[in-house]
């Protein structure tokens, strides 16, 4: 993991607001860390220690350990998301952030950013903004895993990566799937035989194309459905 003090391209950040001022001499955020694939950005029960990451490049999932040395997928994250945010004022990060590729983040001191916000209206809302976000994200992650069927998870995340593309100016109908299959199977439940066939399923109904991790959708519509449960 490589660490950077350069920043390039910040005026451009959609939170910029979130960072400027809160590094020493009231410069732009301290510095970026630069994590390779495979690696982690932190790891259970380390020390959080008041940091959180905007995430500038690349993508993560967040893992937990489960019974017999195996990873529950329990999350992901791309550009422009923030990881750490669960665990603010924790004695230890209740899972692992492994990057998917490499990937770049910025870090934020959450006590010096705060401390501005009390100050600043932007910054506090801010602030209040982005834990909002992460309840909600949490709370849908909830309902998705217990109360949906596996076609129905495997549309949704699709759909969110669609989305997540266009939020960051790339085209939301051909992306490339930073997780393995295996990834996926963890994160909605199921084998990773499972989501092969799903994937097969959606195919022969012409919602998407996969060729390898290049992925194209040609029906979000029908995919938006099935993310609903209103297939015909």
């Amino acid at each position: 993991m490589g660490i950077d003090s350069y920043r390039s391209n910040c005026d451009r950040c959609i939170h910029l607001h979130l960072c400027e001022g809160t590094a020493d001499n009231d410069h732009i955020a301290g510095h970026r860390l630069r994590v390779r694939r495979h690696d982690s950005l932190y790891r259970v029960g380390e020390s959080p220690g008041n940091r959180i990451y905007c995430i500038r490049s690349g993508s993560f999932k967040l893992v937990m350990a489960r019974p017999g040395d195996e990873e529950q997928v329990i999350a992901f994250a791309m550009a422009p998301d923030f990881l750490g945010l669960n665990t603010l004022g924790a004695a230890g990060h209740t899972a692992s952030a492994v990057a998917l590729e490499d990937s770049e983040v910025c870090v934020i001191d959450w006590d010096r950013q705060a401390f501005r916000g009390r100050r600043q209206p932007m910054q506090r809302n801010g602030l209040h903004a982005l834990l909002a976000g992460e309840i909600r994200r949490a709370q849908q992650a909830t309902l998705l895993l217990h109360h949906t069927h596996s076609r129905q998870r495997m549309a949704d995340l699709v759909l969110s990566l669609s989305n997540a593309y266009h939020s960051n100016g790339y085209s939301p109908r051909r992306f490339r799937l930073p997780m393995s299959r295996c990834d996926i199977a963890s994160y909605i439940g199921v084998s990773a035989e499972c989501v092969s066939r799903l994937i097969d399923q959606f195919r022969r109904k012409g919602m998407l194309q996969l060729h390898r991790r290049d992925l194209t959708l040609l029906d979000t519509d029908a995919l938006q459905r099935t993310a609903a449960g209103m297939e015909g």
